[in-house]
């Protein structure tokens, strides 16, 4: 009998999101212990409603939480919706009561973890939530395992270096770079690797039930439209990776890091600068001008280089494991395969 991995979503659910959790909820080896949700693709009402659109039309029940309205710091910016139109799921959302609902996500992912001792918590839009999750609960997320869809160590897709959930909610992505959580972070250089045929890709994803291919094919008509394409009749869908890396890791290159993310200015905000080698370990370090000073002190009598370098190293500890490579096919056909 396989293993069965408890899994905390917090989404900020738009169309791929929608395919992401709907696959996850039909794997036999996990079992989705609650959702909570966040600004992003639309406003949190909106994704909050998404989250419970999708329950119903797979039919299945899972305690659900909303969360964020906007960032640490920074004002809510409705970009989301160029991607995911104005409601987030390009008219397909069906309006449910949210008053009933809890509003403390921070709580409720803390509560898991408690409950959960090998629990792995997805995060598929902005980390605000993880992060005062990790502010208020700092011992119950200790050690918990993060799969999180953030970061790029080459071009961005909101500005030329940031990739949209980074750029959303930077100081919350430090925040949580900054805790003892266990991370794993699915770059954008890796979410592109997976591409699918378009045509026909709401039959294959929703499997038999009719319902789910109804809502992804509205899903996909208005998201395909507004990703365009090279012509190739393919499609990405970034928050599949994540969530197929989070029950298959194998599928994925995890590479220990140093990451830091550029929380301001006009056109670096979300910048993640991700340090693989001791050398570019050594620059987050201390900077350009750390390393001046250091070579300026080369042939001083008694400075040695070596042990200054190894005194630094371990002052920033690789303190995120990144993915930059997965392997695409196997993830667009585990995608494809109904259970």
């Amino acid at each position: 009998m396989k293993n069965i991995t408890p899994i905390f979503i917090d989404t900020d659910m738009g169309c791929d999101d929608a395919i992401a959790v709907a696959w996850l909820l039909r794997q036999p080896e996990a079992r989705v212990v609650g959702i909570s949700s966040v600004f992003g693709n639309s406003s949190v009402q909106n994704t909050t409603a998404n989250v419970l659109t999708l329950l119903d039309t797979i039919g299945v029940e899972v305690p659900v939480t909303m969360g964020a309205e906007s960032p640490l710091t920074y004002p809510y910016a409705p970009i989301g919706a160029f991607i995911h139109g104005p409601d987030g799921f390009w008219g397909a959302q069906v309006p449910h009561d949210l008053t009933a609902l809890g509003g403390d996500a921070p709580g409720a992912i803390a509560a898991a973890a408690r409950a959960h001792p090998n629990l792995t918590v997805l995060a598929l839009g902005p980390l605000t939530n993880i992060a005062r999750a990790v502010q208020e609960y700092p011992a119950d997320l200790a050690g918990v395992r993060l799969v999180a869809l953030a970061g790029a160590r080459a071009e961005g897709n909101i500005t030329p270096t940031a990739e949209f959930n980074a750029f959303a909610d930077p100081h919350a992505l430090a925040a949580v770079i900054a805790s003892p959580m266990q991370i794993e972070l699915i770059t954008r250089d890796a979410f592109t690797l997976l591409h699918m045929e378009r045509a026909g890709l709401a039959e294959r994803l929703a499997g038999e039930n009719e319902a789910l291919a109804r809502l992804f094919t509205q899903l996909l008509t208005g998201y395909g439209q507004a990703e365009g394409g090279d012509g190739s009749g393919m499609l990405g869908i970034p928050d599949a990776v994540a969530a197929i890396f989070a029950l298959r890791p194998v599928l994925g290159d995890a590479l220990p890091a140093t990451v830091q993310v550029v929380v301001d200015g006009e056109y670096t905000r979300g910048q993640t600068v991700i340090a693989l080698t001791p050398q570019h370990q050594l620059v987050l370090s201390i900077g350009a001008t750390g390393i001046s000073q250091m070579a300026s002190q080369m042939g001083t009598p008694g400075f040695d280089v070596g042990a200054a370098m190894g005194a630094l190293l371990a002052q920033l500890p690789r303190n995120t494991r990144v993915v930059l490579q997965i392997d695409g096919g196997t993830m667009a056909d585990l995608l494809a395969v109904a259970r």
